[in-house]
């Protein structure tokens, strides 16, 4: 029994050939995990939150579509019903006092307005970027999660195995352990202690598949996921020794090439450019603002033969308007909005300076992973191999029913801990990539 349960064991934790990630280059774990593809691809379709987020891309469209209709032409109707009261400072004429409708019609065209309609549009525009931007982010944090979890059901996995065979073995033991206890050859202390051991092996195995169940009913309540999940295959086996050639070139070729492409670097720039369109917009606000008028409108007017004659006047032309003071109002929202866009480079260069540093992080990370899953590969394959030797040698009588066991667990916890640093290397591998990946290439492929 126990050896077809370890040689099951032992072919899901060293996996295919196909399964082993020979890029020289990182890439994400879904390249070789078809059915991850399928859920992240999902994903993008019915994520709550990316929903919510194509509503607010929606809306900034709304609004660029708002801020290109002031360079058209505006018409306005209006109307009143009262009196009117004209008052002739030249005594030489009587006031006029008169009661009626009027409507007026006007068009209206900006011509020159100092670039503040512009400045408008491109706001509207860098705000659409910037949407699209935060949907490429929430995006890979989706995706990120993703990978983690359907990483952690690989590893749960090959662990519920693992688990469920040392449950057996402590169980045997605690069987025995009773029995000596009954015929006064073991302690009530050692007794008491093989319960424990057996009570927590099952209290551990409860865990990992309530672990198991909560993440495929995350995917069924936000994705929709429906199709049982196959997990006979282990987290990709990345190479080390192209890994650790990579990093080493990654630092020599330096960490901040990527910087200008960034997602989140660009939309923290496109705040700049914003704020410095909201400028020309302020300083608009106290020059002349010229604009094509054309006017028509009826009325009553009184006569040296009637009162209340309907009248229709008629205008077309150029008015210009030009705010001279206004409480120095202009003048402080412009030192506000200066103050705003240096607060915004100094936060920018700050931000610049945190992603090198976490790149930096990441690839020093990414080597120590390597490294100690070269180690623990090799741990993992001494273990199996002092195994073997065991299994053989307690066959032939030569090594006690205990050892072996003692030697079992051993070869279970090298190849979980193998394991375990795998989907931390791959989980590393994942954030240097949501780091340094371009945002139109991310934007592209997501």
């Amino acid at each position: 029994m126990f050896a077809r349960v370890f040689t099951l064991f032992l072919s899901l934790s060293l996996g295919s050939h196909s399964l082993i990630w020979a890029q020289t280059t990182p890439t994400y774990p879904e390249v070789l995990l078809p059915e991850l593809a399928q859920i992240l691809e999902q994903a993008r379709e019915r994520a709550p939150a990316l929903v919510a987020q194509a509503s607010a891309q929606q809306e900034a469209t709304t609004r660029l579509d708002a801020a290109k209709a002031a360079d058209y032409p505006r018409l306005d109707f209006g109307g009143n019903f009262g009196m009117t009261r004209d008052t002739y400072l030249d005594g030489n004429y009587p006031d006029e006092q008169k009661t009626g409708v009027a409507f007026n019609a006007r068009v209206t065209r900006p011509i020159y307005h100092w670039g503040a309609i512009d400045a408008k549009i491109r706001q509207a525009s860098l705000d659409f970027s910037n949407e699209s931007l935060q949907r490429v982010f929430i995006l890979r944090q989706i995706k990120r999660g993703l990978r983690a979890d359907y990483l952690t059901l690989l590893l749960n996995q090959s662990s519920l195995e693992i688990l469920q065979l040392r449950r057996q073995i402590t169980a045997d033991n605690a069987t025995r352990t009773a029995s000596d206890r009954q015929q006064g050859a073991l302690s009530a202390m050692a007794s008491e202690q093989a319960e424990i051991n057996l009570a927590q092996d099952v209290l551990n195995l409860e865990q990992v598949d309530s672990d198991q169940k909560r993440i495929v009913a995350d995917f069924k309540r936000n994705l929709g996921w429906e199709v049982p999940l196959r997990l006979d295959v282990p987290p990709p086996r990345p190479d080390a020794a192209a890994l650790l050639a990579w990093a080493e070139q990654t630092r020599a070729q330096g960490l901040d090439t990527w910087l200008s492409d960034h997602a989140e670097v660009k939309r923290r720039e496109n705040l700049i450019e914003r704020e410095r369109a909201e400028l020309i917009r302020i300083k608009s606000n106290q020059r002349p603002l010229v604009n094509f008028t054309a006017s028509v409108g009826q009325g009553q007017r009184n006569t040296s033969a009637a009162n209340n004659v309907s009248t229709l006047s008629t205008f077309i032309g150029i008015d210009a308007t030009w705010n001279v003071f206004d409480g120095f109002e202009t003048s402080a929202r412009k030192r506000e909005s200066l103050l705003r866009q240096r607060r915004l480079e100094r936060q920018l260069e700050a931000y610049r300076a945190e992603l090198r540093a976490q790149a930096a992080n990441v690839v020093e990370q990414i080597g120590f992973f390597t490294r100690q899953y070269q180690l623990d590969e090799r741990r993992a394959a001494l273990s199996e191999q002092t195994f073997l030797i065991q299994k053989r040698e307690m066959d032939e009588g030569r090594v006690s029913a205990p050892v072996f066991r003692q030697q079992q667990l051993a070869v279970q916890e090298s190849r979980l801990g193998e394991l375990r640093v795998r989907v931390r290397l791959l989980l590393a591998l994942n954030d240097y990539l949501d780091l340094t990946l371009p945002a139109a290439v991310d934007a592209q492929i997501n």
